[in-house]
């Protein structure tokens, strides 16, 4: 139950005490006996009367409050159907192979895997990015600062430290050349504070990569500076299926709060370059840096590299109760199956159909998205709706059939009731848990992965961060403002004047679905928002142009922010902002102190999803 509508019943049980209490002292020959106090009624009979009307008055008065959300929450679903979807639990595993493989095995989007909750109930989840897992282990992670032991490379002279990583094949009796790796994927495991550091010297300070036997090898392996390429932007990466209907740099925002450590993946590409010829079956990752971090020195985790990682998302696809239509009611609740743990949760309907008394289907159409071209397959149209329940803030999905039959058929109203009556609908849908994964125990091994099909080859599954709670937005609370925030939020209004910090900092807000002192802290920590226009040299290796863009410059309060920490969130802004780019234009992201006369970020230029010089 929230806490608002326990303020709303209080205050309400309150004024009817108050205004009791005065009402029998002004009249005493009508409602003495009603022998109302401030404080106290001293018949039971009375007190369950006024506490049974101040519930009903409090709804009231909180629908009053909410300035009738049910109409701003259907916009907000027609316009940006992301944001008032319930965010499932996800987190990182790593996928183990069978040791003796001589090939990567591919797992591709989507793939299922399920653990055991406490009360013995299935709880679901599937892979987000695609996978090849080689029968690889990254071991021995080391961060030397000058003296540091690595073979010679063109950047030696600029190398402030260095990162080392071993590459063991499982199988000690294979070589490198018999298995070939051409790409591999990192994740940055360990503390927050400590991943987010290493993932910044890797994605802003490396000046070298090689790779090499050890560090004595006279004759290393140097591998282009974009070879590391960081994961987790791109639309084939999304942690949740995103609408086409939303904005693809909102998805970025959404992750970011609910699931961090999704982004702290990087991809090693180019690394058949040696593998092809390698006789061993181990090397050596060199990365070589303009900077140094003496707390990493210390306590950088030698395991804080993990290969065959990937995030996973409570998601699973199921049929819905199905739901038989009555002339007497005007909605339907759209209800897991019986079968589905006592938590689960509507995610998104996937479809909706008729199920005719022959056994044939014909399909329903969402009424906003309904196109006259379907008039002649389409049984009936319908408007879904999200509630939150009062007792216990779940999310409900709601129903609410438009139109029944298919063009040729008589509509609702001259349709008899017995005719509604008979109609019977199949509804498909995607499905959460809810918060039973995060109710899970975490560590010692627990909890336990168990792949499904589509994971063959696939031997042991670690968890390596726990399950997040299912985060949700509040469907009462200030949809309205929400509403408008998404419709003022433009290119203009971004980057435009002494605004554009407050409209950067609005939108932040909206998708922090964890509301923490942290994270406002450090949505208040942007200060402010610049833009200029540039111009930079395009080159595409065999001619030279010109290409306009636009520079903006991001400023944030030092004070709110851990050391390191900026990083990751600027890195997102960075891509947010490139994808509000226009035709032929490009955007460069530029990050100051408060109080620093230098730059302490530098982005390269982006149009979309790429880089363009």
């Amino acid at each position: 139950m929230s806490d608002d509508f326990i303020y709303a019943y209080q205050r309400e049980l309150d004024a009817l005490r108050s205004l009791g209490d005065a009402f029998a002292q002004a009249h005493p020959k009508i409602a003495g006996r009603l022998r109302l106090s401030r404080d106290l009624v001293d018949d039971p009979h009375v007190e369950r009367l006024l506490e049974g009307v101040a519930f009903l008055t409090g709804r009231v008065q909180q629908r009053l409050d909410d300035d009738f959300p049910e109409l701003t929450n259907a916009l907000l679903d027609i316009l940006y159907p992301h944001y008032l979807a319930p965010l499932p639990s996800g987190c990182i595993v790593q996928l183990h192979g069978m040791p003796d493989a001589r090939t990567a095995v591919a797992v591709p989007t989507g793939a299922p895997l399920h653990t055991s909750a406490p009360d013995g109930s299935p709880c679901r989840f599937r892979t987000t990015a695609p996978l090849n897992i080689w029968p690889l282990r990254a071991h021995d992670a080391r961060l030397q600062a000058t003296p540091f032991d690595a073979p010679a490379h063109a950047a030696t002279r600029r190398t402030q430290s260095v990162l080392s990583v071993k590459l063991s094949l499982a199988d000690r009796d294979a070589s490198f050349s018999d298995i070939a790796p051409d790409r591999l994927t990192f994740f940055i495991h360990g503390p927050s504070a400590q991943a987010i550091a290493l993932y910044e010297l890797l994605c802003a300070h490396t000046i070298g990569v090689s790779l090499a036997a050890g560090p004595n090898d006279d004759r290393p392996t140097p591998l282009p500076l974009d070879a590391l390429q960081p994961r987790g932007f791109a639309p084939d990466e999304a942690l949740y299926p995103w609408p086409r209907r939303s904005f693809s740099g909102l998805r970025l925002l959404t992750e970011y709060f609910a699931l961090p450590e999704k982004f702290l993946f990087f991809d090693l590409a180019g690394i058949d370059a040696r593998s092809l010829v390698d006789t061993r079956s181990e090397m050596t990752l060199f990365v070589y840096l303009d900077t140094v971090s003496p707390n990493l020195t210390r306590t950088l985790h030698p395991d804080a590299l993990r290969l065959n990682c990937v995030p996973v998302v409570n998601l699973f696809d199921t049929a819905c109760e199905p739901v038989r239509l009555t002339h007497w009611q005007t909605r339907y609740p759209v209800e897991p199956p019986a079968h589905a743990s006592r938590t689960a949760a509507i995610w998104q309907i996937q479809s909706v159909r008729e199920i005719q008394s022959d056994g044939a289907s014909l399909p329903w159409q969402p009424l906003y998205r309904h196109l006259p071209t379907d008039d002649a397959q389409s049984a009936g149209e319908y408007v879904l709706s999200r509630q939150t329940t009062l007792a216990t803030d779940a999310t409900e999905t709601w129903l609410t059939p438009i139109r029944f039959g298919t063009a040729a058929d008589a509509t609702p109203a001259t349709e008899p009731h017995a005719a509604v009556d008979e109609r019977l609908l199949s509804i498909d849908a995607t499905m959460s848990d809810g918060d039973m994964p995060a109710r899970l125990p975490f560590g010692g091994g627990a909890p336990v992965f168990v792949p499904e099909h589509g994971l063959g080859g696939v031997t042991r599954i670690h968890c390596l961060t726990p399950p997040t709670q299912s985060w949700r937005r509040r469907q009462r609370e200030r949809s309205a403002w929400a509403l408008i925030t998404h419709l003022t939020l433009n290119h203009l209004s971004l980057t435009g004047g002494d605004e554009g910090a407050q409209a950067l900092r609005d939108l932040l807000t909206l998708y922090d679905v964890r509301g923490s002192e942290q994270t406002r802290a450090a949505i208040a920590g942007l200060v402010s928002v610049e833009s200029r226009p540039t111009v930079a040299r395009l080159s595409d290796g065999l001619k030279i142009g010109l290409c306009r863009g636009i520079e903006v410059v991001l400023t944030f309060d030092a004070t709110a922010w851990a050391e390191h920490g900026l990083f990751l969130l600027a890195s997102v802004l960075d891509r947010f902002l490139a994808l509000h780019v226009a035709s032929n234009n490009f955007v460069r992201t530029t990050v100051r102190l408060v109080g620093h006369p230098d730059e302490v970020m530098r982005f390269p230029p982006r149009a979309g999803y790429r880089r363009v010089l």
